[in-house]
């Protein structure tokens, strides 16, 4: 089976077939890690409550979202978590006045939104890893909510509990 010069059925040298397998075992390894949502490697999942506020949101767009709804990353298609809770305002918008100074305003139409999302993930310093991808207060993120895509960004991020 095994030949003077290491090869298998006179075919594979057996040193490279060592590390072959090995090296798919690793990648196996780190696309699991990676995919599984854990994250850090042998890190805890836990649940958190994570909320997004977008500014300047069309009102047909907010007229959409419900409590209990899925939340998708846009862009990577991962699934993020479910809707808590939300709260409609008024949009914040900001224009220069006649003198240049930038003020706050409003737009007719539009609304600020802010969303509660509950998600699992592991937590890392300051953000929580999600499905592989890190999530912290400050962060910008296009998200699917409520069939719509929104950008927004995470104004909070606490654990339950």
């Amino acid at each position: 089976m095994i030949d003077k010069e290491a090869k298998i059925f006179g075919k594979i040298n057996i040193i490279d077939l060592v590390l072959v397998v090995g090296l798919v075992g690793l990648i196996a390894f780190g696309a699991y890690q990676f995919y599984s949502g854990r994250g850090i490697i042998g890190g805890e999942t836990r649940e958190f409550i994570a909320t997004f506020f977008t500014e300047e949101i069309e009102d047909w767009a907010v007229d959409s979202i419900r409590v209990g709804d899925y939340v998708f990353d846009h862009i990577r298609g991962n699934f993020v978590g479910v809707v808590t809770d939300f709260s409609i305002g008024e949009a914040i918008v900001w224009n220069a006045d006649q003198h240049g100074n930038t003020v706050r305003a409003t737009k007719e139409g539009f609304s600020s939104v802010e969303v509660s999302v509950r998600l699992t993930g592991t937590p890392s310093q300051h953000t929580v890893m999600v499905a592989g991808h890190r999530f912290g207060v400050g962060m910008n993120y296009t998200l699917r909510v409520g069939g719509n895509a929104i950008i927004t960004r995470v104004s909070g991020l606490r654990e339950v509990g």
